[in-house]
This record gives C-alpha cells, structure tokens and sequence, in this order.
C-alpha cells in the first residue's frame, strides 16, 4: 500500500496522469465584429451622430444612403460601422458641418434672386394680316442626371467576371441597390476604379465583409460585399483593376457571389448604366 501511494504520488508530480485537455483559442464571435444601429431622434443630424460615435460621417451616410447629412427624419434606424453599443447623442454639442460642403452630400438649395419690378409695355393692336408666326419647340429627351454626370466622374470596369444572377431594382418589393454576379471560388474581385479604402469590415445586415471605395473626391463610391477576404485595409489607396477581395461561400449564400453597388452622391444607382 505504501508504494502504490508513493507511485501515485510521483505520477502526479511528473504530470503522467490527470493531464487537460488543451483549450481552443477564443476567435471573435459576430457582435464584436460590424456595428449597431442607432435610431434618430429629435434634434440629431448625422454630423452630431458622428461625432457621438467617433465615425467619419461618410462611412455612415454611404453604408445608409443618407444623401442630406443636415436633415435626417426621426425614427430612421442607422447602422453605425465599428460601434459596440449605442451611444447618447448629445444636442448641446456643437457638430456643424465643414466649411466646404464635401462632394457626397446633396448640394444645398441656391437662393433664388430678389425678384425685380417689371414694367410691362401696352399690347399692341392686332393687325389685320394673320402671320403664322407661331412655332412649336419640342424639349429635348434629357437623361437622368446622374448619367449626364458619367463623363465628369471615374470609368468604371467590370469588377469580377462572371453571369448577371440579379439586376437592379430601385423600387417594389423586392428591392435590389445593386447587381449580382455569380463567380467561382476564392476568385479576385478587383477595384472597379481608381480610389481609396474608407470602410473594410462586416457590413450591415446580411451584406457580409464589405469594401467601400472613394472615388473622385467622394462624389462616386463602389461597393463590394458578400466576400469570403477582404485584401485591403481602410486608408488604402488602390488603382483600378487591383485585387481587393476573395470570394467564397457565405453564410448566407451556398456558391460564391458578389454583390456590387455604384452609388452617386451616396445614392444608389444602376450600375449596368456605368460599366462597359
């Protein structure tokens, strides 16, 4: 009895027994990845938001399609990009918007010039000669704006080749920002134009890891999502054509797929109207 004691005994302090299993790094689960969502009240207006949160107003307007930084409707729910808790928006702190109006924003309304008195002279009398003086004008067909703006702004390529699954939609029940296109695994999406990086992480909802480009000065961003690897970091200033993403198999979909979305003053647009 006493030797099995002692045997016991220095098993225990050579570690040959009672040996733990080896514990698995802890990986980071969803809620600390992405951001939370804020909803506006009374008196707040995105450049208070952004302040509050410790976000550039860009990222909050591209991400929610908020074209008018100075007035937002109360109640409108918010993804805040980076945020782990909702925070309070104070309404005394002063958060007025840059002295040059940045290109994403809606231009503000010009003031129209005081009218001026108009003095108007008498009709003459009609003679008797009937001159078919008269002429019809027929307005031109005038595209959309944002495609008379296409020659001003960045040419965008094709960011990933492969077949149309969904095109855009900018109204009814099944709305769609953006276009889909279906692509093999671990394929290279790459930047559709010249920018830099302003976002690079989990977007919201079941958007998945996302890329944001900037692109002439703001007035044009690219969005990239549902990619399995983002290859870019935010700040980065990328050329077009170079790999920014992989793509894979998300949780919310079974084969590999892009999301892309080309936005005009942070508004979607189609894209089809864009590419080449």
């Amino acid at each position: 009895m006493w030797r099995r004691g002692c045997l016991l005994f220095l098993c225990f302090l050579t570690g040959c027994a009672f040996v733990a299993p080896p514990v698995a790094p802890p990986t980071k689960s969803s809620r600390e990845v992405g951001g939370v969502h804020h909803i506006v009240k009374r008196g707040e207006n995105l450049w208070r938001i952004g302040r509050a949160y410790g976000v550039e107003v860009e990222q909050i307007a591209v991400l929610n399609g908020i074209g008018n930084p100075d007035r937002i409707e109360i109640g409108v729910r918010l993804f805040i990009p980076g945020a782990r808790t909702v925070r309070l928006v104070r309404k005394n702190v002063s958060a007025t918007p840059p002295e040059r109006r940045p290109r994403w924003a809606a231009p503000l309304p010009r003031k129209s010039p005081p009218r001026r008195k108009t003095y108007s002279k008498p009709a003459r009398k009609p003679s008797g000669k009937s001159k078919n003086t008269t002429r019809t004008h027929r307005p031109k067909n005038r595209k959309p704006a944002y495609r008379r703006a296409r020659g001003k702004g960045p040419k965008f390529s094709w960011p990933l080749q492969g077949r149309l699954i969904r095109r855009f939609k900018s109204s009814g029940s099944h709305k769609a920002d953006g276009i889909l296109i279906a692509a093999r695994e671990r394929a290279q999406v790459r930047a559709a134009a010249s920018g830099r990086v302003i976002f690079s992480d989990f977007g919201p909802g079941n958007m998945g890891r996302l890329i944001i480009l900037r692109h002439h000065g703001g007035e044009y961003h690219s969005i990239y999502a549902n990619v399995a690897e983002n290859l870019v970091r935010k700040g980065q200033s990328v050329s077009r054509g170079a790999p920014i993403a992989l793509t894979g198999r998300t949780p919310r979909f079974r084969t590999a797929r892009l999301h892309f979305e080309i936005r005009h003053r942070t508004r979607p647009r189609n894209p089809l109207s864009y590419l080449p």
